[in-house]
């Protein structure tokens, strides 16, 4: 695993995101800027810090999170806390638990959104209603999705 692009500053990832960014604002519990990955006349782009101290990227105009970092000259690493391990056996041994945990975690959450897919197209074709091809093609992403979670969680 390669160090981050960026050494983190005592600001952590946020600071370091908000050190590039133009008409910088401060907004709720976060900021707004402009988006540095596509021509923003306004501050479309929202920057928070999360509770793990990761920072949260959001371009409202519609750019992925990479192409933000990217514009930035950042990795998708600068935008988490640099994490301090403990090499000891119970620490590797907790520190993969926890890893396990929040696996299982994420993949009851897809299960969730992906059981409600499912269930709504379910309704449709039980009420006479045909499944258009986006339909359609919604309902294989939630099977493929319910399938890696299943894998996650086995």
């Amino acid at each position: 695993m390669s160090a981050p692009a960026v050494p983190h500053s005592s600001y952590g990832p946020v600071g370091v995101l908000l050190s590039r960014v133009e008409r910088v604002r401060k907004s709720g519990r976060g900021y707004t800027a402009r988006c540095p990955a596509h021509e923003d006349r306004s501050a479309s782009l929202s920057i928070a810090e999360g509770n793990d101290g990761r920072a949260l990227v959001k371009c409202f105009a519609g750019c992925e999170v990479l192409a933000v970092v990217r514009a930035l000259g950042l990795e998708v690493a600068d935008l988490f806390p640099q994490r301090v391990a403990d090499a000891t056996p119970e620490g590797r041994t907790a520190a993969r638990e926890a890893w396990r945990q929040s696996g299982w975690a994420a993949a009851l959450g897809v299960l969730a959104r992906e059981a409600s897919i499912v269930v709504i197209a379910a309704r449709a074709v039980a009420d006479g209603q045909p499944l258009g091809p986006d339909d359609h093609a919604r309902l294989l992403v939630a099977v493929e999705r319910i399938e890696g979670a299943r894998e996650v969680l086995a």
